[in-house]
């Protein structure tokens, strides 16, 4: 199954992971100088993208978290007290919420006229994702040498083009 988005209005966007699994996309920002979106599950943050606004056309992620320490919690009392029995799986990063934040990104950057949209990877980063290359790849973006407009511990760059 797909990630699936829907908004009945600007304030409340679902987003369903590959098990049909709800979520709630709280998003914060301007439109001029950042954008701060969070992924809520019954309201426990399980995922954040963070992003900086250059005008008059760039949008440098800043970072996109996807938290796996965070469980799935049964929704009633009697699947509650069946996870006394069961131990429960913490979230999957294969789910396609990481996925979710990026489109997002890329579509809000669209709707603001962005032009651009950059970041930076360090050792860590790839340490902790090593699939995270390859993914940025799948989403249309060059990966670059690191150069001035990186942090200063980036062994590359992403960038993708949106005009």
């Amino acid at each position: 199954m797909m990630l699936e988005s829907s908004s009945k209005n600007s304030d409340r966007i679902i987003v369903r992971d590959r098990q049909g699994r709800e979520y709630r996309l709280q998003v914060n920002g301007d439109g001029e100088s950042h954008l701060i979106a969070k992924l809520l599950y019954r309201n426990s943050e399980v995922g954040m993208l963070q992003c900086v606004l250059y005008p008059p056309d760039k949008l440098m992620i800043g970072d996109i978290i996807i938290r796996d320490d965070v469980i799935h919690a049964p929704p009633h009392l009697g699947a509650a007290l069946l996870r006394l029995l069961v131990k429960l799986k913490p979230i999957d990063r294969r789910m396609g919420l990481g996925t979710h934040l990026l489109q997002f990104a890329i579509k809000k950057a669209r709707q603001w006229g962005i032009k651009r949209i950059y970041g930076s990877l360090t050792q860590e980063d790839i340490n902790n994702n090593p699939n995270l290359v390859k993914w940025y790849e799948k989403h249309g973006f060059a990966i670059l040498p690191p150069s001035a407009e990186n942090i200063e511990n980036a062994v590359c760059g992403i960038s993708l083009n949106l005009e």
